[in-house]
């Protein structure tokens, strides 16, 4: 990012800290009891390092349901497998460590490569196929190559986002847009991406999965986009950083005020929140896992 963006960075984390007690206490009471009925998940990316092997799949999930997780959000399905194994085999690796796994993140490849133009959407069926045999409601597009972050690009994406919703919604599943920092950059136009998008699909049925880090890595303040499009972010992925920005830590050990973040939680549709950390050393994403949802345990607020 460039250093203009890393200043904004800073001064959005330290919003979200000067923001900390700008909440009432009667909000937050009424969001914790709203918050009852949501259950501690984690996105797999975390521990991608461990998806190796049949065993040591199955030992990564056990142990991560040993530290209090009881959902897990999927990433990795390629070629008709999620790490070799088939949907329905890795249906049954979950369910193993009494976790379940209501979303899942499914790429389709064109995304990943430079050359733009209209997606194929040929593979939607597979992809449901795959999402249904995990019992998994959300099927979440998690990503983009930098060819594709301008105004063709993003006009593309749309359009095969209004695709996949209109399958889903026949399968009773529901289509979402997971967010980086890209998303807030303007394009050549002036537009917003992150606008752009929600302005429309917003009626198409599809909805957002809000990486909380990234938006505020890029300057922004979470709170604001709850506020401006209220309801549309019914799926949160849970990081942190560092004072510095640049280095991912366990939740709870950086600088976002989680508490008004959380506070929010209504207003903003959550239904389900994903702890994550995508840079963590291979040998401790699970010791960063559990640090993550030891501190989330102690907060009354993410019960």
């Amino acid at each position: 990012m460039k250093t203009n963006t890393f200043a904004a960075a800073l001064l959005a984390a330290a919003s979200l800290v000067a923001c900390k007690n700008s909440t009432s206490d009667t909000t937050i009471e009424e969001t914790q009891q709203t918050m009852e009925t949501y259950k501690k998940g984690y996105q797999l990316y975390t521990i991608r390092e461990e998806m190796v092997s049949d065993s040591a799949i199955q030992a990564a999930l056990h142990a991560t349901k040993e530290m209090g997780y009881v959902q897990v959000e999927s990433f990795g399905y390629m070629q008709g497998t999620f790490f070799g194994q088939s949907p329905e085999q890795f249906r049954k690796t979950i369910d193993s460590a009494s976790l379940n796994s209501p979303s899942g993140h499914y790429m389709p490849m064109q995304l990943a490569m430079n050359e733009v133009g209209p997606l194929d959407t040929s593979s939607i069926a597979d992809i449901l196929g795959a999402a249904a045999a995990l019992n998994q409601k959300w099927v979440i597009i998690p990503w983009m190559s930098e060819a594709w972050r301008n105004v063709e690009g993003y006009a593309h994406l749309a359009n095969y986002l209004k695709v996949l919703s209109a399958a889903c919604q026949e399968r009773g599943m529901v289509a979402a847009w997971h967010n980086h920092e890209f998303e807030f950059q303007p394009l050549e136009d002036g537009t917003v991406p992150y606008d752009y998008l929600i302005e429309n699909l917003k009626d198409e049925g599809v909805v957002f999965e809000m990486d909380v880090h990234w938006v505020a890595f890029a300057g922004e303040d979470p709170v604001k986009w709850f506020e401006k499009y209220p309801g549309m972010f019914p799926l949160w992925h849970v990081k942190d950083f560092a004072a510095d920005t640049l280095t991912q830590v366990p939740v709870g050990q950086g600088v976002i005020d989680w508490e008004r973040v959380f506070a929010n939680a209504e207003l903003s549709g959550m239904q389900h929140y994903y702890i994550e950390q995508d840079v963590c050393s291979a040998d401790r994403a699970l010791d960063c896992l559990k640090e993550s949802i030891d501190w989330a345990a102690e907060q009354t607020f993410m019960e």
